[in-house]
């Protein structure tokens, strides 16, 4: 029966969209940045009263999207690698060793973050810490992924 679909051509070759998530994070952190430079120049303004709180106002949009986005890119990094180690012949990943290193921006969350409960710390700190790291590695996982395997097409 799947030969017979094969050959009407329905069998449509499964794709990863997980290097959305991996692409979100530098995507994400350009955005941060353009939002940290526009606060900046408004806080200059003397009609905007929120002084040196820049990066506190910056993360009342973006904290709860760079906290997901710290916490799921190990797992997105695994996914993707998975998909691209069994589907391309040209670049083998090991899922595992990518995740791993894709794993310290959620480390530094949770290990700055858990303190920061107790010792009066802003939670923008783990935060923006852990979401930070993750951004090199991420390009750096897009760049390859590009090189050796191509752009993916979009899912639509």
């Amino acid at each position: 029966m799947s030969s017979e679909r094969a050959s009407r051509g329905r069998v449509k070759r499964r794709q990863s969209h997980h290097w959305y998530w991996v692409a979100a994070i530098p995507a994400a952190f350009l955005l941060w940045l353009a939002t940290l430079a526009w606060l900046a120049l408004a806080s200059s303004w003397e009609a905007f009263g929120f002084g040196t709180n820049v990066v506190e106002l910056s993360l009342i949009a973006l904290g709860i999207p760079f906290a997901f986005l710290t916490a799921y890119f190990p797992l997105a990094v695994y996914r993707d690698a998975d998909y691209v180690n069994r589907t391309s012949g040209k670049w083998a990943p090991n899922p595992m060793r990518q995740a791993l290193a894709a794993a310290p921006g959620l480390v530094v969350l949770v290990l700055v973050g858990v303190p920061s409960l107790f010792f009066g710390i802003p939670p923008t700190v783990p935060i923006v810490a852990g979401f930070v790291i993750d951004v090199p590695f991420a390009t750096y996982y897009l760049y390859r992924r590009r090189e050796r395997v191509g752009t993916p097409d979009v899912p639509w």
